[in-house]
């Protein structure tokens, strides 16, 4: 997928608006239940003002409102297991083992993760799906890789399968599953492609203390996709020169010696 930069402010994408050029971002408002041509699910865009988007397909029976969170729904495609087939370093594909697991079309894990759990290095290793061939549920089938395998893949390790975590989008009203951030615009319906905001500058359903007085800076996702402030959210009292708006992590030094260096995290 070619870069932002590359694909969408070449200047045929380009407009003029009040004598100058910007980006035609218009893209960004797709909702449908065709693909959208030339992005794949869970590519992402980051804009110059740092706000940032991924692709998503929604799932469930929820509309998806843009003012409240939406939620991931994947939960795992293959639970720990055993590997069957051993590969060798630099290999780019593996066998899935035969275990529980739901049938799968051709390339439907692309975008998903493969944990290989490697009990020879004591070392475990994420590595992202590029395809697969199609399989009926619970038996053996090959995916491809978006890197090679950094170590041998023996019978005395184990691996762990999740599907593409952006094609399965919802706006449940839980604390269960993971908010992924904030639909562009509505969606109706399961079974749509739209746009998720994950970073930058949007309004979200606030809860009654969020910014007011005495911190309510930092927020917290509620069950229902709306935000609270972190100090009910932790149900901490406040002192009354503290914000809760999280500044940075100290990098080296401390106040009682050097420094100390801080690495701001943004606003």
């Amino acid at each position: 997928m070619p870069s932002y930069y590359k694909m969408h402010l070449d200047e045929t994408l380009r407009k003029p608006i009040y004598g100058g050029q910007v980006p035609d971002l218009s893209f960004l408002n797709y909702v449908s239940t065709t693909a959208q041509k030339g992005w794949s699910v869970g590519d992402s865009v980051l804009l110059p003002d740092n706000r940032e988007f991924r692709h998503a397909k929604s799932a469930g029976s929820n509309a998806i409102k843009p003012q409240l969170g939406c939620n991931f729904t994947e939960t795992g495609l293959l639970a720990y297991t055993t590997v069957a087939v051993a590969k060798s370093a630099g290999s780019r594909e593996m066998t899935v083992p035969a275990a529980t697991h739901d049938a799968v079309t051709k390339d439907q894990l692309a975008g998903g993760y493969l944990l290989v759990f490697d009990n020879t290095y004591d070392a475990d290793v994420t590595y992202g799906i590029t395809g697969n061939v199609a399989a009926a549920a619970d038996v053996a089938f090959v995916i491809q890789l978006d890197q090679p395998l950094a170590l041998p893949l023996t019978t005395s390790d184990a691996v762990e399968v999740y599907k593409n975590p952006w094609a399965s989008i919802d706006q449940g009203n839980t604390v269960i599953l993971p908010r992924a951030g904030a639909s562009v615009t509505y969606v109706s319906a399961a079974a749509n492609y739209f746009w998720v905001q994950t970073k930058g500058i949007k309004h979200i359903a606030p809860q009654l203390l969020v910014g007011g007085d005495n911190g309510g800076m930092m927020c917290m996702w509620r069950h229902d996709g709306s935000v609270d402030n972190v100090e009910d959210a932790l149900a901490v009292t406040v002192d009354g020169y503290i914000t809760c708006q999280p500044a940075g992590v100290v990098i080296a030094g401390s106040a009682a010696g050097n420094g100390p260096l801080i690495n701001l995290t943004g606003y």
